[in-house]
């Protein structure tokens, strides 16, 4: 009976929560330009600026609960230069209050590291710009959504 109970809780554990469970994240691991939200905490004690790369819609779902002045959607397409002239002062200053600049979107999206390419392109930046990994999916298990 244990034997059957142990097979039963082994499948349901591979096949119903795995595939929602968010994998841990392990700093080393990962390529360089993109950070754990477990870092963020310790080497940045949550002094951060966030920068949101998600599309409009996805944005107007959910969103972090952040002042304004620590949270700025920059996202491609044609308002692209307006939201970073928006954002840029801002992000100027992240530097001198020791914060670093994230870049999230959802899932595998690529805007989040096309947004910090971009910014880092732009050459005045001076704090640390990284992209989260595991983006909006990690933020909204954090509680950090409004939603």
């Amino acid at each position: 009976m244990m034997l059957i109970l142990a097979i039963v809780l082994g499948w349901a554990d591979k096949f119903i929560f795995e595939p929602g469970r968010i994998p841990a994240c392990v700093q080393e691991k990962l390529p360089e330009g993109r950070i754990c939200l477990e870092t963020i905490s310790t080497r940045y004690k949550n002094r951060v600026v966030w920068v949101d790369a998600r599309s409009q819609s996805d944005f107007e779902l959910n969103h972090l609960m952040l002042p304004d002045n620590r949270m700025f959607p920059i996202r491609k397409g044609p308002e692209l230069q307006q939201m970073i002239d928006a954002a840029v002062g801002r992000l100027l200053e992240a530097a001198e209050r020791q914060e670093c600049i994230v870049v999230f979107c959802t899932g595998e999206c690529t805007a989040a590291e096309e947004i910090a390419a971009e910014l880092r392109e732009l050459g005045i930046i001076e704090a640390p710009i990284h992209v989260l990994e595991g983006g909006w999916e990690v933020l909204k298990a954090s509680g950090m959504s409004a939603d």
